[in-house]
């Protein structure tokens, strides 16, 4: 019970916390750039049910629920999906939508008691055109369940002597399906104008860092991770305007920088609880993607099959 309540107070705290930030497309939360807690050996079948809340741009609420699957192919690979939705709601409306599809293999490049190396690499499309609308008028991409890109996503992680782990990925978007109409003046008397014009919305990639260390609480079977992650957005979004005219959105490019736990709890017939919480401090000036995220919660739990 005490561990339940340290991660509980812990999670309060990122809750709390009023930074702007996170602008993560994705490829921090899945499958072992996310959280590696498992011991090296032949990977099992595994179905991953969870979901997330955070507070984005302008109080808006956002609930993510996801499932996961994972398949062992031999020693060496892994091969996962993962399906995402989204419900948001704020003053401007609300809004639920499937989100994306990533499908990924993981390829176990070292493995030894006390160190891996694992390689990831895959896809991510969108199952929406990221334009739903709100009583006939486009709602921003805070709202929207995708950011409408089909990206290439590629990380590496390293695990040493069973405590550190380093994380580096890259998210490239390849086609972007963006059909988003919104425009913040649409919303007359709304103060809407928190909000970037998102029409015709096209995004650069990012690069992911992570550095975590692992607390092993093993009467427990319990492990905390506390980590720092930074996300580098490579360039300048931009946007139709009303003639348009491709409009660079000025300060979206730049760092955001995290502060999260993750709490992980093995139960004796193998299945995992993962509780993780995490808040920004160094954020970009401007995140017209959506992605903004004061603070994020999110609860899953792993079937062994």
């Amino acid at each position: 019970m005490k561990y339940v309540i340290f991660i509980l107070l812990l999670a309060t705290g990122a809750m709390q916390a009023r930074a702007q930030g996170c602008s993560d497309a994705g490829f921090c939360s899945i499958g072992v750039l996310k959280n590696n807690t498992h011991p090296g050996g032949k990977v099992s079948r595994q179905l991953n049910i969870g979901a997330g809340y955070g507070l984005g741009q302008e109080n808006t609420s956002i609930i993510n629920p996801y499932v996961e699957y994972q398949t062992g192919l031999g020693k060496k690979w892994a091969l996962q999906t993962k399906l995402t939705a989204a419900y948001a709601t704020g003053f401007l409306g609300s809004n639920f939508n499937l989100g994306d599809i990533y499908v990924f293999s993981t390829y176990a490049a070292v493995n030894t008691p006390t160190s891996r190396v694992n390689l990831l690499g895959g896809i991510k499309a969108p199952l929406s055109s990221s334009n739903n609308k709100y009583q006939g008028k486009p709602l921003p991409l805070d709202y929207q369940a995708s950011i409408g890109t089909w990206d290439f996503i590629a990380g590496i992680n390293y695990i040493i002597n069973n405590k550190w782990e380093i994380n580096g990925g890259l998210q490239v978007p390849v086609i972007q399906r963006n059909k988003n109409t919104f425009f913040p003046d649409e919303f007359m008397g709304m103060k809407a104008d928190g909000f970037a014009p998102t029409n015709n919305f096209r995004r650069k990639s990012d690069v992911l860092a992570r550095l975590g260390y692992y607390i092993q609480l093993a009467a427990a079977s319990i492990s905390i991770k506390p980590n720092l992650l930074a996300i580098y957005h490579t360039g300048k979004d931009s946007y139709e305007d009303r003639f348009g005219k491709r409009t660079t959105l000025q300060g979206s490019a730049g760092l955001t920088l995290n502060a999260g736990i993750a709490a992980t709890k093995k139960f004796t017939n193998g299945n995992i609880l993962e509780v993780v919480a995490a808040t920004p401090f160094i954020t970009r000036d401007v995140r017209p993607d959506g992605l903004t995220r004061s603070a994020v919660f999110n609860v899953q739990y792993s079937f062994v099959l």
